[in-house]
């Protein structure tokens, strides 16, 4: 009986052990693949702590790739533990994701093309983020923080509008170069805009009559929109600029400026189309922009019955947006790697009114701001002034010899040229202003000297009776000048540093400039320098250190004494053996 029942029930036993063995070992299938999947997911976010972040985007592309897995753990989701580790595999995939959208031109393309929710892929990653909340991640609240900062500028809540102006670092000025152009740039919810036009365009709307720096002087009786970058601190340049629109009254208002040298379209249409104005059957690429983009600058300066040519910057302006517009993404991908390193050296400089979003851009050191220094700081920018559009050229050599001194005096030796290659460039004149910390003794200065204006006092007379305005901020300095006829400087205070401000022919004749620091070496264990460079200029920098000989520096990478390019600020710490 209790055989033939067995006989019976034998297949329904077997089925039962059969699907028993099925169900322990799609369990250990389960088990051994959200597993791996969890060490996986526990390494990338390992490699996320420790900022090997190649390392964790290939283990997220092994996710990525692994298809079938994905979708038969999307399938048993509904179990917490899989649940678990598959959403946050998906997570990290679609932050991958993400990040590649907005670095590969895809997301610079959805803004040129003006897109309903063109910042989706910003959004998108902040949100996707949180899913990494938990994990107390440095990295995932960098990543926050920068993109609700880029959320605001490319105008989430509130249209943003920027004045964008162009310099032709050939003429040197304090900020980088003469301003030629400028144009409207306006962001809302990412959709952008872009228009402009030759400087001149502007200035015809800026009637207030204010009396420029002295050394302009020498070229105008009026301070215009093209000089207006007169300070090396590109924030005070910056206010000034803005300070000079408020007065014009035009629309829209500022959120800001920013100054783009005219090299940076150079390099932007060398990944461009070349840009067409049919109706002008003219055709602008890397090869000729600098030679039309001066051409149209000089030209506007001129009555319109002398021009020989039409002003073309608007059209070309509106070409190049559509120009970019039409971009590929691997195009623009390129594009996006040329503005991120024109910013860095300093090619590209912005401000912006609202606080945390200067904050955030001078964290990038992108605001031209004049840096602290524990120790020493140097900033030499040169300005040539002269009528007409001639150009300075020529590469600026600058060499620094600081030397300690055995009774504790810090004594800088300055040394500031400027090879010429033809005989024009011998005699070329330029005003410069070199920025040093406070508290500095000049001892002597040698190659330097004043243009005195024997008229002064009556040309002062004659903009009071003619009611122009006098700037308050060049009326701080003008009035704590103090002028070194011996030594041919003056000396005040800007941007919170001591300027010494000379004239000199460099090619003809070196800079050479001795000062005594403030401090006692004696009482430091270490010594930091802070040089930055000027914006759009050549220049070719060397430092020496020298100490007595109980004295010895810990070895550095640093080339003592041979002259680099000053391609970006430099910091430099050397520390004491002893």
């Amino acid at each position: 009986m209790i055989k033939a029942i067995n006989r019976k029930f034998l297949p329904l036993i077997i089925f039962f052990g059969i699907l028993i063995l099925l169900l322990v070992g799609l369990f250990f299938f389960i088990t051994f693949n959200v597993s791996t999947l969890k060490t996986i997911n526990n390494q990338i976010i390992h490699f996320i702590r420790e900022d090997d972040f190649e390392k964790a985007f290939i283990l997220i592309d092994e996710i990525d790739l692994n298809k079938k897995n994905s979708i038969f753990l999307q399938k048993l989701s509904f179990i917490p533990f899989v649940k678990k580790e598959f959403e946050l595999s998906q997570c990290l995939v679609a932050i991958k994701k993400d990040l590649k959208e907005i670095n590969n031109g895809v997301f610079l393309s959805t803004i040129l093309q003006q897109q309903e929710d063109s910042l989706f892929s910003l959004k998108n990653l902040k949100n996707n983020l949180d899913c990494l909340k938990k994990y107390d991640l440095n990295w995932v609240e960098k990543q926050k923080y920068q993109l609700e900062n880029w959320l605001s500028f490319l105008g989430e809540e509130k249209e943003r509008n920027y004045l964008v102006l162009f310099q032709d670092s050939d003429i040197p000025r304090p900020s980088g170069g003469f301003i030629g152009a400028y144009a409207f740039l306006s962001f809302d919810n990412g959709r952008i805009d872009f228009s402009g036009n030759n400087i001149f365009a502007l200035e015809k709307v800026f009637l207030k009559n204010i009396v420029p720096p002295i050394p302009l002087q020498d070229i105008g009786d009026k301070w215009f929109f093209h000089d207006a970058n007169w300070f090396f601190d590109f924030s005070l340049t910056s206010q000034k600029i803005l300070s000079f629109y408020k007065q014009t009254e035009m629309e829209p208002d500022l959120d800001g400026i920013i100054l783009v040298n005219s090299s940076v379209v150079e390099s932007v249409l060398e990944i461009t189309e070349p840009i067409k104005i049919s109706e002008h059957n003219l055709t602008i690429d890397q090869t000729n922009f600098l030679s039309f983009y001066k051409n149209q600058i000089q030209e506007a300066v001129k009555p319109a019955p002398l021009r020989e040519e039409k002003e073309l910057l608007s059209l070309f302006f509106n070409e190049f947006q559509e120009s970019l517009k039409k971009a590929s993404i691997e195009k623009l991908a390129l594009i996006s790697q040329v503005l991120t390193k024109a910013f860095d050296k300093k090619e590209i400089q912005i401000y912006v009114i609202d606080d945390n979003l200067e904050y955030f851009f001078n964290s990038f050191d992108w605001t031209g701001k004049i840096k602290e220094s524990k120790n020493d700081y140097l900033g030499v920018n040169f300005s040539f002034i002269n009528e007409g559009f001639i150009e300075d050229s020529r590469v600026k050599m600058i060499k620094l010899k600081t030397e300690f001194v055995s009774n504790g005096e810090i004594i800088n030796y300055l040394t500031i040229s400027a090879p010429n290659f033809s005989a024009g460039e011998k005699l070329l004149e330029n005003y410069i202003k070199i920025y040093l910390p406070k508290g500095i003794i000049v001892k002597e200065a040698a190659g330097s000297y004043l243009k005195k204006n024997h008229n002064l006092a009556q040309l002062e007379n004659l903009y009071d009776q003619l009611g122009y305005i006098k700037d308050e901020d060049l009326l701080l300095i003008e009035k704590s000048t103090i002028q070194d006829e011996k030594n041919g400087i003056e000396i005040y205070e800007e941007g919170g540093k001591i300027v010494i401000g000379l004239w000199a022919q460099l090619s003809l004749r070196p800079l050479n400039l001795v000062y005594e620091l403030p401090e006692d070496w004696r009482q430091l264990s270490d010594w930091e320098i802070v040089t930055q460079k000027q914006s759009g200029q050549n220049v070719k920098f060397s430092f020496e250190l020298l100490t007595p000989k109980n004295i010895s520096i810990v070895p550095s990478l640093f080339p003592f004494n041979q002259f680099i390019p000053l391609d970006k600020d430099l910091t430099l710490n050397f520390k004491r053996e002893n």
